[in-house]
């Protein structure tokens, strides 16, 4: 008994360290050194490139080898704060230590893959948007907000699952219940301020030439 005793500590105690990985980091402050937002063929789009999404911590999670998935959530809101639009665009980052190469792999269509050995390059196009569709409906003309938000969790959501699902085996009531009640629940993450415009303020560009 008192070496299952034994098991059980050693098990909550690597647990614990591990579900340091498993609480998602978010980015607080989000900055864009590329933004634009227009019209083309009746479509609202949106080009932008957001720095300072990745921290120290998130780097560190990477260079080691760990997978991290990336999470951009973008909403547009009109003048009364009402939710006009909002999606979510999934990226998985991958690292392998061994060959020096990264991988970025686009979760959300159109798929896309890019492999690099420099993590600058994946860096910048992890946090890319290039000609995404915000909405075809029309919109009111008065001034809409676009906000954003970035999630960066170092394990992917198949692995978060995959250790949950074993944290299950012991009893409700157990020492490992004990360590884990003592960690705080990350607070909601904060929508930042892209851009606020009026629909007819913005540039028309041409119809996109037929395929």
């Amino acid at each position: 008994m008192r070496t299952y005793d034994h098991i059980k500590i050693r098990a909550a105690i690597f647990l614990f360290f591990i579900m340091g990985y498993l609480t998602p980091v978010y980015a607080q402050q989000i900055s864009t050194s590329q933004l634009e937002v227009y019209v083309q063929s009746d479509t609202l789009k949106l080009d932008v490139r957001i720095d300072s999404a990745f921290t120290q911590d998130h780097i560190h999670a990477v260079e080691s080898g760990m997978t991290a998935s990336i999470a951009l959530q973008l909403r547009l809101l009109g003048a009364r704060k009402n939710r006009i639009v909002q999606f979510e665009i999934n990226k998985q980052l991958e690292h392998d230590i061994w060959e020096g190469q990264y991988r970025l792999i686009s979760q959300t269509p159109p798929p896309d893959t890019l492999t690099s050995t420099s993590f600058e390059e994946i860096r910048q196009a992890a946090t890319r948007i290039q000609g995404i569709a915000l909405t075809g409906r029309k919109l009111p003309n008065e001034v809409l907000t676009l906000q954003a938000r970035i999630h960066i969790n170092p394990i992917t959501p198949e692995q978060q699952a995959r250790t949950r699902r074993w944290l299950k085996i012991l009893r409700k009531g157990s020492l490992l219940e004990f360590f884990f009640s003592f960690r705080k629940s990350n607070p909601p993450t904060p929508w930042i301020t892209l851009y606020q415009f009026r629909p007819s303020a913005l540039p028309h560009l041409l119809q996109e030439p037929s395929q």
